[in-house]
């Protein structure tokens, strides 16, 4: 699947927009509180031998809430189709391809001002994989294909969260940083295999909802024995 249309994340905003309107409003998030929801979007990303291509994503997450801070934990997979890359081994250059990439992400999250419509960033860590890689030449081995096709990168986003009773609609962009050349090595310490099957920064433009699940810690009860 080459270049989608970048309607989708637009869309995915205007619901959210949408909902707001259609909702009664509390301002900014509630504290101590745990929230799950799901979010569809767009993700670009670059591989050595594809230029930049844009496939839809989807996937889940959970966030707990402390007062303008908070914790993100999300995972997404981009559907794609056909991609390619390829690495490099001691037989010269291996062609690989593969449909999907599965991206965790532990964010920490601050909210910087508290209103209906509420700005946030984060700042964390990510795994990006791509999920079964499969090499052209049945000579090449699918460990090191699996092996390069795995990349920890640091991780960034922004959005705007809105406030619908226990619910939170939200708009938010992502970026990853750019995954450095890899080498597999054998027994010995040898390097049999090198390079990365992404190459280049990803971009995840996303939209969903957060529902709310109650305080994300225990009430101090205070009093004593009758």
């Amino acid at each position: 699947m080459r270049m989608l249309s970048r309607s989708i994340p637009v869309a995915a905003l205007a619901l959210s927009l949408g909902a707001l309107s259609a909702a009664a409003q509390e301002p900014g998030n509630g504290n101590f509180q745990w929230y799950v929801g799901g979010q569809g979007g767009v993700m670009l990303f670059d591989t050595p031998t594809q230029d930049r291509t844009a496939i839809p994503t989807f996937g889940g997450q959970t966030l707990i809430v402390a007062r303008r801070t908070g914790l993100l934990i999300s995972v997404e997979e981009g559907v794609g189709s056909d991609e390619t890359s390829a690495y490099s081994d001691l037989s010269g250059t291996q062609q690989v391809t593969f449909n999907d990439i599965r991206k965790y992400s532990a964010v920490l999250m601050a909210f910087p001002i508290r209103s209906a419509a509420q700005p946030y960033l984060g700042v964390g860590y990510g795994i990006l994989h791509v999920v079964s890689p499969t090499p052209q030449n049945l000579t090449a081995f699918q460990s090191d294909a699996d092996h390069l096709g795995s990349a920890g990168l640091s991780t960034f986003l922004a959005g705007n969260t809105f406030q619908l009773g226990r619910f939170m609609a939200f708009g938010q962009y992502q970026v990853t940083t750019s995954p450095g050349n890899d080498v597999v090595t054998d027994s010995d310490g040898n390097a049999v295999a090198f390079g990365r099957l992404l190459s280049g920064p990803t971009h995840t433009f996303s939209g969903g909802l957060r529902v709310g699940l109650g305080s994300a810690r225990e009430s101090v009860k205070t009093g004593g024995y009758k």
